[in-house]
């Protein structure tokens, strides 16, 4: 009986894990909005079942890429992702590494989800008068593009 249990616990967190790793998977793509009257994308590339880049596009075509980040769920059924490494994809910043901030994914469905980031690090100076940073989203309703596949 004891035997059982452990193999019926084991299976109940296997499909815990299983279900947020499909949870993820739906997340993969490219999604759209507006900030401040203007669009902006969002992607999620999976590289691997391990590794998971989250990247902003902005209506310039810049980008703004989290290279390293802690992904878990909260009590909300929340996606939330702790920024460790993110940075801008323009040679002009490339020092300018950002360690810090929260991504928070929210209302997740098959085409739409809300966003929101929090404080991605401190203005990054490239010289006196040239800087650059990553300000806060607050509630950006994203919609899923279509794939061509």
């Amino acid at each position: 009986m004891k035997n059982t249990l452990v193999i019926f616990f084991c299976f109940i967190m296997y499909s815990s894990y299983f279900g947020q790793y499909e949870n993820t998977i739906q997340l993969s793509g490219t999604w759209t909005g507006k900030v401040e009257g203007h669009p902006i994308k969002f992607e999620i590339l999976e590289k691997t079942p391990n590794s998971i880049t989250f990247s902003f596009i902005n209506f310039q075509n810049e980008r703004f890429t989290i290279l390293k980040s802690d992904i878990t769920t909260n009590e909300k059924n929340e996606f939330v992702i702790s920024i460790k490494e993110a940075k801008f994809s323009s040679q002009r910043y490339e020092d300018c590494i950002f360690s810090t901030g929260t991504l928070t994914l929210s209302n997740v469905l098959q085409d739409s989800m809300r966003l929101n980031l929090k404080s991605v690090g401190p203005i990054c100076f490239i010289s006196y008068d040239v800087g650059r940073n990553m300000p806060d989203i607050k509630d950006l309703i994203l919609t899923k593009e279509k794939s061509n596949k």
